[in-house]
């Protein structure tokens, strides 16, 4: 893959970008330009640009391989991985485990990182969370957008998730 955050960044490996925020009582998603993808701040500097009544979330996924999800919480950042080992290869995976703390082991095996807890106030518990991301890793024929959406779908925005982050495209998971 590709180094994110590099001039040589390739937006085609961006499976979607989206901001996730509630407007009038109703869960709303739009898409975020492409090149915040490649660097951490861009994309949390993008997703603080989103006013909202209720919880604002950013997700963004990468080479259909990982996702990174981003919650703000008055001014404070929640973010999680779902595979801590790309950031051998990918700059923007390494900003992120950079960012969630310096103990070393941060960077060792696969599987997520980082605040398991960031949706279960919205219906999705860690363990459902943990759980999809070792179905990421074991399932290839998996699509990185399926997965994001059925966890969507468990939160409530599968449907916006899926029209922004795959315009044009047939539903997934039945959402």
């Amino acid at each position: 893959m590709a180094q994110a955050g590099q001039s040589s960044f390739d937006e085609d490996l961006v499976d979607f970008a989206v901001t996730v925020f509630q407007e009038d009582g109703r869960w709303a998603v739009v898409p975020l330009p492409l090149h915040v993808a490649a660097d951490l701040d861009l994309f949390a500097g993008a997703v603080r640009q989103q006013l909202s009544e209720g919880p604002v979330l950013g997700l963004l996924g990468l080479g259909d391989e990982y996702f990174i999800a981003l919650r703000l919480v008055g001014g404070r950042e929640m973010l999680f991985i779902s595979e801590r080992s790309a950031a051998e290869e990918d700059a923007v995976a390494r900003q992120v485990i950079e960012r969630l703390g310096p103990e070393p082991e941060a960077f060792e095996g696969s599987g997520p990182a980082g605040d398991e807890e960031i949706f279960a106030d919205l219906g999705l518990d860690s363990f459902e969370l943990r759980l999809a991301c070792e179905r990421l890793l074991d399932e290839r024929a998996l699509r990185l957008t399926e997965l994001v959406a059925h966890l969507a779908g468990r939160i409530g925005f599968a449907r916006q998730f899926t029209d922004c982050a795959r315009p044009g495209n047939d539903t997934v998971d039945g959402y």
